[in-house]
Formats: C-alpha cells, sequence, structure tokens
C-alpha cells in the first residue's frame, strides 16, 4: 500500500528524482556545448538511474518468487 504522506512505497521514485538533472547549452563562442546541473533540466545521468532501476527490479523479482512459492500450482490435465 502506498501512503504518500510517509513516502511509503515511493522509495524507487524518490530515489530516481533525487538524480541530479542536467541541461546543455551552446556555448556564446558556438564551438562547444556546455553541461550544467539544472533543476529543470530534461537529462539525467543514465547510470545513476540504471542503478535505481536495477535495485526496483531486484526488489520486483524477488516478490515475484515470494506469490510463485505461496501459490498453489494449477494442475493442468
Amino acid at each position: 500500500m502506498r501512503n504518500i504522506k510517509t513516502r511509503q512505497g515511493f522509495e524507487f521514485w524518490d530515489k530516481l528524482n533525487a538524480i541530479p538533472r542536467f541541461s546543455f547549452l551552446l556555448a556564446p563562442s558556438g564551438s562547444r556545448i556546455q553541461k550544467f546541473e539544472d533543476v529543470s533540466g530534461n537529462w539525467i545521468d543514465v547510470h545513476e538511474a540504471q542503478k535505481v532501476m536495477d535495485a526496483a527490479q531486484d526488489e520486483i523479482n524477488e516478490l515475484r518468487e515470494r506469490l510463485e512459492r505461496l501459490q498453489p500450482k494449477a494442475v493442468v490435465s
């Protein structure tokens, strides 16, 4: 169950949103692109995001395994 007030159930969402955001601008000289941290930026570090998603997928897989062990197997005849 998710509880928005305590943020229970939103742990992975919160971790993903905590990753710094970046924006990119063309330098005034026009010869290079500048990257800077910006809370309204649309870019995040893919490696940091992958760490969060890997942890989320591990938890999903663990819960699926638990559920599978608890559910009785259907007998197909």
